[in-house]
């Protein structure tokens, strides 16, 4: 009986540790198989599921409109796109990963400079009908007003005269389809920076931005640096996945980017978490926002220096304003005082008056002080405090005590 209890016991323990396990949010990837998306799906696959939070399904689409259209009606929560697709209700911006080049090869005895030149009479490849590519080459053939009768648009891509994709840096490998072919390059690259017909694109379809190959970066096609176009891959999500998830996700593709940087060294330039909000084509998401935005300082932090600043030049303010409000309180009061000086020299000499002329003189003088007095007052030049009040009351007990001698005088005249 003991020993089923125990078993007992143990059974529910178990269920409800079973019961306590993190339930795994499933996420299906929509993705194509042209590198380096492939290799970025499924390590991206093997990241996540590393964490034990999530279980992957990778869904390979049939390009860019495929995938993008996989968000849309929610059939897909993850997609790897160019950033130059159509924007779409219903999708958000995850985390930008690395520029897609344009190469554009052409088979010529000599180098072709002129757009035009390069696609008339010729068979030209431009991906796939669903592809970012195909969508981008239609612009610029609209771009560059090319008439769609003077060239052939073919879907096979090794029955051509000009071969156009974005791609990553083409690994040697796979260079040994292009024997015989050139790299095109869109105009001189002494004219990037000076209104280049690259820059003059990039201004028409913002998401597009002029890039540099370097020398020797493809070898024999690339004797000379190419001038041509880029756009971003990014990362995308439908809008209604969960902020938690999204956070989630570019917290793991930061925490083990060094997996990511190393299927090409183009993913290092955009994978960074201050990258530039403004060119993404699709709003972000709102978790991968608080994730980038994490270790910003609150409306405290970051206004705490300038409110320093701030404090300090108020309190240099208030401490002028009190100097300036003594300075010139004390210029009244100094107004105040010659008033004072003068009618103590007139009680000094009060005793000393002889005739009535020079007490009512005296009288004069005191009271047109009394109403400059009172001008200053009304002009602000003095101050209605106590020392003018005293004044006030000295002028007056001034002038009964010149009355009181002129007084004196009259009864002794008069004797």
């Amino acid at each position: 009986m003991k020993k089923v209890k125990i078993y007992y016991w143990t059974l529910i323990v178990i269920l409800l540790l079973a019961s306590c396990e993190e339930k795994k949010t499933l996420l299906k990837i929509a993705y194509h198989t042209d590198e380096p998306i492939g290799e970025i799906a499924n390590t991206l696959k093997e990241v996540l599921e590393r964490t034990n939070k999530f279980e992957v399904e990778l869904v390979i689409g049939e390009g860019s409109w495929a995938d993008l259209d996989s968000l849309v009606t929610e059939s897909a929560d993850l997609a790897i796109i160019e950033n130059h697709m159509p924007f779409a209700v219903g999708v958000e911006s995850l985390l930008p990963l690395y520029p897609q080049i344009l190469h554009i090869f052409y088979t010529a005895d000599e180098p072709i400079t002129d757009f035009e030149q390069l696609i008339y009479g010729k068979k030209v490849f431009i991906g796939a009908e669903g592809s970012g590519t195909y969508r981008f080459m239609m612009q610029l053939f609209q771009f560059f007003k090319l008439d769609n009768s003077k060239f052939e648009i073919t879907d096979n891509p090794f029955d051509n005269e000009v071969y156009c994709g974005f791609t990553d840096i083409i690994r040697p490998e796979y260079l040994s389809g292009f024997e015989g072919f050139k790299l095109f390059s869109f105009g001189d690259i002494n004219n990037y920076g000076k209104g280049s017909i690259a820059e003059g694109i990039s201004l028409t379809y913002p998401q597009i931005k002029p890039f540099v190959i370097p020398t020797m970066t493809y070898s024999t096609l690339t004797t000379r640096p190419i001038l041509t176009l880029a756009t971003d891959a990014v990362l995308i999500c439908r809008s209604s996945l969960s902020e938690d998830i999204t956070y989630e996700i570019a917290k793991t593709i930061f925490r083990d980017h060094q997996e990511f940087t190393s299927i090409s060294p183009l993913i290092f330039i955009d994978l960074r978490e201050d990258f530039d909000r403004d060119k993404l084509n699709y709003p972000l998401n709102n978790g991968s926002r608080i994730y980038l935005d994490r270790a910003e300082p609150n409306v405290f932090e970051r206004y705490a220096e300038l409110g320093g600043v701030i404090f300090s030049i108020l309190l240099a303010l208030i401490s002028a304003l009190i100097s300036l409000s003594k300075w010139t309180a004390q210029r009244k009061k100094d107004r105040v005082d010659v008033f004072y000086q003068e009618l103590m020299e007139i009680k000094g000499q009060i005793s000393s008056i002889k005739i009535i002329q020079d007490g009512a003189k005296i009288v004069r003088d005191i009271k047109a002080t009394q109403d400059k007095a009172f001008k200053m007052l009304i002009d602000e030049e003095l101050t209605a405090d106590e020392s003018f009040r005293i004044y006030m009351e000295l002028s007056k007990e001034t002038i009964n005590d010149v009355k009181l001698r002129v007084q004196q005088i009259n009864r002794v005249a008069k004797k």
